[in-house]
């Protein structure tokens, strides 16, 4: 019975899968049905098709062109119209009946978009931009084709590169299946139109198909305020973007952010695809505008500029600032679009010269036996006044005068005036007005003038090298220089002596040199008195003494007098000490690399230092650091002392004895230890504890002998622990060796018997598997 049961269910299982199939076979007769159908029907579609698509009459040509654009000012220029917006063309053509016009509601037209290329505005097509547009059409007097083309790409149109394709299709979608657009036969009977003719423009409102509109849209004869027309225009150009205008310095060193102290250029850079237009038809727009003192010295218009000869939208030009002058730079450009840039303005000065002085009542040089009276102004257009300083100065007293007179100044100039400052003979002397000033870009100007008011005979005054040697203490001695000046001259050669610690001696013509020169009328002598005059060490006074053709005498060095209680010297006596000796600086009971015991108190240090001319000072440095340093009355003491701490480590000690000449004397004393007496007393008495604690058999501990033997009885002992050891590690690693052998011998036992185990489950099963299968072909 279970047998019959299993074959009933086998037998339901196999009639169900025959009506599956069958409804499968049923699905696909249909789909290929309908497919057939389909592949029918496409033929008859595109022969219904080709019998209504127009086939335009031959002579179809573009009658005219009309351009229109959203900007009321539209510039021209040439063959070219320049918009900042979007553009619409007008197109009329011509060539149809009006039997034919039924057929035909809709075109493509073309219109070619190029780019320039090169710096001569050479034209290179980037595309030809198409727009599927609708067909109006004018009946009378005779029929016109109408379509109207946006223009809204950037770019460069060329209006004699316009091509219209037309698609004459009618037929009612419904009537045929498929839809026009599914033909692929309508391209081949489209028909092209090209533009032959130039161009006008005008705008079309109507946006549905008309039979009639005014002949004013034909010939453009009626133009509004929003379009713009020409009738050679050839290209129309579409730039909306703005200019990039930028502007550098070759000088930025400003003082107060707008004073230059030097010239400057400025170099002007555009960015702009269009520009090489306003370049080629010489736009007339001002893009640099430049002011000096508020007139206008330069206009820069697209002309001035270049191309970098690299980028075709790359121009610059340079403008040169040359002068003193406030100046005022307004920069802008706007291409012929319309589009302007951001402008720029610059103010700055330009200031190159440096302040003028002019000096009244006194002249360089000049003697006078009378009051004078001078006068200094100091002018500039762009004065700091509060930088302005003057004096007046007797150069033989280094007296600083003063005005009685106030000063006057401005922004500009400032005007001083000194006046009363002599009274008689007590008054003689070389005067020196000294005067600086600067303006607002840092020109300093300075200078001096010497003038001499005399009744009594010459003058004399030193140069700068002699000033610094003058009343010093120096190693080796320079040239001495000292000016005479007299306005009637020498009766004979001045003498010259040189005293040597109180002995003078009067110097023969190999020992100096005269440089004598005619200054404003007044006699200027120069006299060098050579170094080797001063080889020894010693202190010396130089003078010159001369008689001038008045029988006055002049000596350089005046007689010394006392004013107030106080020594005054002249001007150009000059007295110096000459000293190349260094001190002699002795340090007792200091050694290199010695040891010193003392109390807690420390060390004394004694010095002593003598110089042959003067000390200046002595120091002591321990390990680079000042301990103590004299100076004064004290350096001159006959002995110096310091301590020295007791801290028991060594020390660098370095004693430093200087004179005023610069001669230096350096006593160096290295590895100094210095330690206290008591610190030694207890490190004695720790030592004798640790004798008696220790367990040496030699009782005497100054035995040497006693000593190394129980240093060696020590090391045998030690060497025979050291085998020792090792011995009992090798035993032990030798046994830990073995139980490692023995943990990998039972692992590899595990792995064997895993591996065994494995092999069987794997066959127990299979044979399982296989008695099933047999068991299932019985049964079937």
């Amino acid at each position: 019975m279970c047998k019959q049961r299993n074959l009933g269910d086998m037998c339901f299982f196999k009639r169900l899968k025959c009506g599956c199939a069958r409804i499968g076979v049923y699905i696909g007769i249909i789909a290929f049905i309908s497919v057939a159908i389909v592949a029918a029907l496409l033929p008859l579609n595109s022969i219904a098709y080709a019998k209504n698509s127009y086939n335009a009459a031959k002579g179809l040509h573009i009658a005219n062109v009309s351009v229109m654009t959203k900007q009321k000012t539209v510039r021209t220029q040439g063959e070219y119209m320049f918009t900042k917006r979007s553009a619409s063309l007008l197109i009329t053509f011509d060539g149809l009946d009006a039997s034919e016009i039924r057929n035909a509601h809709k075109a493509t037209v073309s219109v070619g978009r190029y780019q320039i290329v090169s710096a001569k505005a050479d034209l290179a097509k980037i595309e030809a931009v198409s727009s599927l547009v609708n067909i109006r059409y004018k009946i009378r007097p005779r029929v016109l084709g109408i379509v109207r083309v946006e223009l809204q790409k950037e770019g460069i149109y060329d209006l004699q590169d316009i091509s219209i394709r037309l698609a004459a299709v009618t037929m009612h979608p419904k009537r045929i299946w498929g839809g026009v657009d599914s033909n692929p036969h309508v391209s081949k009977q489209t028909n092209y139109i090209s533009n032959e003719n130039r161009l006008s423009g005008n705008k079309l409102c109507s946006r549905k198909p008309i039979l009639s509109i005014p002949d004013s849209v034909l010939n453009a004869s009626d133009l509004t305020k929003d379009n713009s027309y020409s009738k050679r225009s050839r290209y129309i150009v579409i730039d909306k973007i703005a200019p990039r205008l930028s502007v550098s310095y070759d000088n930025n060193a400003s003082y107060e952010g707008k004073y230059f102290r030097n010239n400057r250029a400025s170099r002007i850079l555009i960015q702009d695809d269009s520009f090489v237009f306003s370049y080629l038809l010489h736009d007339s727009y001002p893009i640099a505008k430049v002011f000096a003192d508020g007139k206008q010295v330069m206009v820069l218009t697209a002309k001035s500029f270049k191309n970098d000869g690299v980028h075709t939208n790359m121009w610059y030009a340079d403008v040169s600032f040359s002068g003193d002058a406030s100046w005022d730079v307004r920069y802008c450009v706007e291409d012929l679009s319309g589009n302007v840039s951001s402008s720029i303005s610059n103010k700055f000065i330009i200031d190159t010269l440096a302040p003028t002085v002019s000096i009244t009542g006194v002249q360089q040089g000049g003697a006078y036996s009378h009051a004078v009276v001078p006068t200094l102004v100091i002018k500039d257009r762009w004065l700091k006044p509060e930088s302005v300083t003057y004096s007046l100065r007797r150069m033989r007293y280094a007296k600083e005068l003063h005005s009685f007179v106030p000063k006057k100044a401005d922004s500009q100039s400032v005007s001083v005036q000194y006046a009363g400052f002599y009274n008689g003979t007590q008054d003689d002397d070389v005067y020196q007005l000294q005067w600086s000033a600067k303006d607002l870009v840092d020109h300093v100007i300075s200078g001096k003038l010497q003038f001499s008011i005399n009744r009594s005979g010459s003058s004399f005054s030193i140069d700068s090298s002699t000033k610094a040697m003058n009343r010093k203490q120096l190693q080796n001695a320079k040239d001495i220089h000292i000016e005479e000046l007299n306005p009637s001259g020498l009766a004979s050669p001045a003498k010259i002596s040189v005293m040597r610690d109180g002995v003078e001696k009067i110097l023969s013509k190999q020992d100096f040199s005269v440089n004598s020169r005619i200054d404003h009328g007044w006699q200027r002598l120069t006299y060098t008195i050579f170094k080797r005059n001063f080889a020894d060490n010693a202190h010396y006074r130089v003078r010159v003494m001369s008689v001038d053709k008045v029988g006055n005498h002049s000596c350089s060095e005046s007689a010394v007098s006392k004013k107030e209680g106080m020594l005054q010297f002249a001007p150009a006596s000059v007295q110096f000490t000459v000293d190349n000796l260094a001190p002699i600086a002795t340090v007792f009971d200091m050694q290199n690399n010695s040891t010193y015991r003392t109390n807690k108190e420390g060390k004394t240090l004694r010095i002593s230092a003598k110089d042959n001319i003067a000390l200046q000072y002595v120091t002591i440095d321990v390990d680079g650091k000042t301990n103590r340093i004299w100076n004064g009355k004290d350096v001159n003491k006959s002995v110096l002392s310091t301590k020295l701490k007791p801290d028991g480590f060594t020390h660098d000690v370095l004693v430093k004895a200087a004179d005023y000449a610069g001669n230096i004397t350096i006593l160096q004393y290295k590895n100094v230890k210095i330690v206290s007496i008591a610190n030694k007393l207890v490190k004695k008495s720790e030592a004798d504890k640790k004798s008696k604690n220790s367990e040496s058999k030699d009782t005497d501990s100054s035995d040497d002998g006693s000593d190394d033997g129980s240093d060696n009885s020590s090391d045998n002992d030690d060497w025979i622990a050291r085998s020792q050891v090792k011995k009992s590690e090798k035993s032990f690693e030798n046994a830990d060796s073995f139980k490692r052998n023995s943990v990998n011998y039972i692992g590899i036992v595990a792995y064997i018997c895993a591996g065994i185990i494995a092999i069987l489950c794997a066959v127990l099963g299979i044979s399982i598997i296989f008695k099933k299968k047999i068991n299932v072909s019985k049964l079937f």
